[in-house]
């Protein structure tokens, strides 16, 4: 029988007498040193654990020590099934071979530190992790509250500064080090604080989700809240970067959106994205999709980078080169938005066509009759299923004493969609 036995933030103090019991009449005893530490009287074999997991279940291999009943004990932090050694062991040994004896774990003794309910949080691991830490980031900013097992080499200011470096700053920042020790410390801060400090090796981090709203300069555009916007449509033009009008404008996008008929995890290609209004929005709306935005003009791209960072919308790549140069690389997509093109349209589409998924839908923004006709032509032929609007929106404006409706130029949208 193999035995995983959870050791909380007190150390071997915080053992029952039953726990105690199986680590005395043990064979063998496995652990981190600092475990392994507590039973010095242990008269067993002991085994350290590091990067060394395979080794482990070699030496314990336990088929002997099964049939002949004799038990190993394993030494694990807090609880060994939250993010523990206890799933790698049960799929070796299989559920039947292993008993578990919980503790409190060091996130659950840190929101206990820090007064805050953890019923709502959601948990993750980096500890010996190699994984990027952008992906980290992107789960991060889905929720209110966040706590995070970290290690040294992903640490809470290495974190910290990622999420700074991406325009994400409306976090309450807690990092608990040494749980349970005479070292024990709380520091409390900004993300901007945390990110130039230095931490014990032993620590988890609490990330609390502030919703501020972060005021431009003046006769600057504001700038909304960096936080996970809620999967609304209709964000204002005012909250973007851009220039010389390059914006899908709110209503057109909200149509725009509608059409896509995008889902929590959609890809889209953004052909032609101008300021990136609509890749943002559409970002926000596909929180475990991706939205590429490819867009030739250096000067709109700085504008889509501003968005991206305004918006934290880390599931935004921003390519600054000709679409037809680079859409036959990208991810197959489940929607295109078309809102560029000019007379490439024809073999944009062309290309779109082939690499969209069945049941895909491609969206195309037109104001000249050309674009109108090369995109309703090009799908009657293809036999997509198609519709055509022609959107006349007028908005009212103060002239003198009175309120007049200023018309803007009608815009065709034009959606297909594969069969």
């Amino acid at each position: 029988m193999i035995c995983i036995i959870g050791i909380g933030i007190e150390g071997k103090s915080s053992l029952s007498q039953r726990a105690l019991g199986l680590i005395k009449g043990a064979s063998m005893l496995v652990g981190g040193r600092r475990h392994l530490a507590c039973f010095p009287e242990f008269k067993g074999s002991k085994m350290p654990i590091g990067s060394n997991l395979y080794d482990v279940l070699k030496v314990l291999n336990l088929k002997s020590q099964i049939t002949n009943r004799k038990s190993a004990v394993v030494l694990a932090t807090g609880d060994p099934n939250f993010f523990g050694i206890a799933d790698f062991i049960i799929k070796k040994f299989g559920k039947k071979s292993v008993e578990i004896i919980p503790n409190a774990s060091t996130l659950q003794a840190a929101f206990a530190r820090i007064k805050e309910n953890w019923n709502d949080a959601r948990f993750l691991s980096l500890h010996g992790r190699d994984g990027n830490i952008d992906d980290a980031i992107d789960e991060i900013i889905k929720y209110a509250k966040v706590g995070i097992l970290t290690d040294p080499e992903n640490s809470p200011s290495k974190i910290a500064k990622a999420m700074v470096d991406k325009g994400i700053t409306h976090y309450k920042t807690y990092v608990c080090e040494d749980l349970g020790t005479e070292k024990e410390r709380i520091t409390q801060g900004t993300l901007k604080q945390i990110a130039g400090k230095k931490f014990s090796p032993l620590n988890v981090m609490v990330l609390i989700k502030q919703q501020e709203v972060r005021g431009g300069r003046q006769g600057q555009n504001p700038q909304p809240p960096t936080s996970n916007l809620p999967p609304s449509f209709g964000i204002p033009d005012s909250a973007f970067s851009h220039s010389n009008g390059m914006i899908t404008k709110e209503e057109i996008r909200v149509i725009s959106l509608s059409k896509l008929k995008l889902k929590n995890d959609s890809i889209l290609w953004d052909i032609g994205a101008g300021s990136g209004s609509l890749s943002v929005e559409a970002a926000l709306l596909a929180r475990d999709g991706k939205v590429f935005a490819i867009e030739k003009e250096k000067s709109r791209v700085t504008h889509i980078e501003r968005n991206k960072k305004r918006f934290a919308t880390t599931n935004l790549e921003v390519i600054n080169k000709n679409a037809l140069d680079v859409l036959k690389g990208l991810t197959t997509p489940d929607a295109v938005f078309v809102g560029g093109g000019g007379r490439d349209i024809s073999k944009i589409l062309a290309v779109c066509s082939k690499r969209i998924r069945h049941g895909g839908r491609m969206v195309i923004n037109a104001i000249s009759i050309e674009t109108l006709m090369g995109a309703t032509d090009f799908f009657k032929k293809a036999g997509w299923n198609t519709e055509t609007i022609s959107v006349n929106i007028a908005k009212t404006i103060d002239v003198a004493s009175l309120h007049l409706f200023n018309a803007h130029n009608p815009i065709f949208i034009i959606t297909g969609e594969r069969p």
